[in-house]
């Protein structure tokens, strides 16, 4: 808790209100954006945007919080169409270690310049701080969408990717290629003689539900797995040289996951190298293991250390010593 002393330091800021309450949802239609508490499970977001036809276009878990979707960094093939959490949060609020409750960005698309802290807690997975609300950007609700199947290769985004027939996502597989397409009536219908036109294995119809569902199965590999961000042209390269089975591609950014069934990781992440890329290995709720070097983990405890300020919040009475 804060005291009298704390209060009265220049040093720090007066303690800011939250935007919301724990389980709040204030929804802000005509701006076209939502503060949601971190909280909230997203399928209880889409369904309360979903009666002003909105929706936060975000991949992940539909029963996890928000908040921790966005620590985590959850953005998976949407993010072609749509954008990453990067792209679609506006401001947050958070907590440090000391107790201190930060607010960053704020609640409309212009903010006050300044150090960005908004996009530092996307994938932080709590190290800096603990999210309590999030604001981000919303869109049109799509009334259905297109899947589509070809071949398994990376080539054929390539192609597309600066047209008019970009899909919103795409992943690729060692069976096949899917992308989908997701949009009003009227839109949908003209990319369908696109979409023909292109030579699909096969294409259809589908619901925005049903699109959501193929795609979480697409891009699910459980709790253990490993994350490898390579070039969009090394992908088969990179899956060769690490010898996995399962795996899926985002074929337009190069983000290939796939199961920890094999205990040689020392493979994958150099394949990885190899190819021009990183890996991170996740292994349920504990912290994953990046592949990085001593420079950058000295980094990341340098700046974890000066988001805590356990020194100075002890002089200033803030934490008990």
């Amino acid at each position: 808790m804060l005291n009298s002393a704390a209060m009265s330091d220049e040093t720090f800021r007066k303690p800011c209100e939250p935007w919301v309450t724990p389980g709040g949802i204030e929804c802000h239609t005509a701006d076209m954006t939502v503060a949601v508490a971190a909280d909230v499970k997203l399928k209880s977001v889409q369904s309360r945007l979903a009666e002003f036809d909105q929706w936060i276009p975000i991949d992940g878990n539909p029963d996890d919080p928000i908040g921790t979707l966005g620590e985590r960094n959850s953005s998976g093939p949407l993010r072609l169409g749509y954008g990453a959490w990067r792209d679609l949060l506006l401001g947050c609020q958070f907590r440090i270690a000391t107790g201190e409750r930060i607010t960053a960005g704020g609640r409309t698309m212009k903010n006050v310049a300044g150090y960005d802290l908004t996009k530092f807690m996307v994938g932080q997975r709590g190290i800096f701080g603990r999210v309590e609300t999030i604001v981000t950007r919303t869109y049109l609700r799509p009334v259905g969408a297109i899947a589509a199947r070809f071949e398994p290769s990376d080539k054929w985004i390539g192609k597309v990717i600066a047209t008019p027939l970009r899909p919103r996502w795409a992943v690729m597989t060692s069976q096949a290629l899917w992308c989908g397409w997701l949009d009003d009536a009227i839109t949908l219908n003209f990319y369908e003689g696109l979409i023909a036109a292109a030579g699909p294995l096969e294409f259809f119809r589908r619901s925005l539900e049903e699109d959501i569902e193929h795609r979480a199965k697409l891009w699910s590999h459980g709790e253990e797995y490993f994350r490898a961000s390579v070039p969009p042209a090394r992908i088969e390269q990179f899956v060769k040289l690490a010898e996995v089975t399962e795996w899926s591609a985002d074929a337009a950014f190069g983000i290939v996951i796939g199961p920890l069934v094999t205990t040689d990781t020392d493979r994958i992440t150099l394949a990885a190298r190899t190819t021009g890329g990183n890996c991170t290995l996740f292994r349920g709720d504990s912290q994953p293991i990046w592949d990085s070097s001593p420079e950058e983990r000295r980094i990341i405890s340098q700046l974890s250390d000066a988001f805590s300020r356990k020194d100075r919040a002890e002089e200033l009475g803030i934490l008990q010593a």
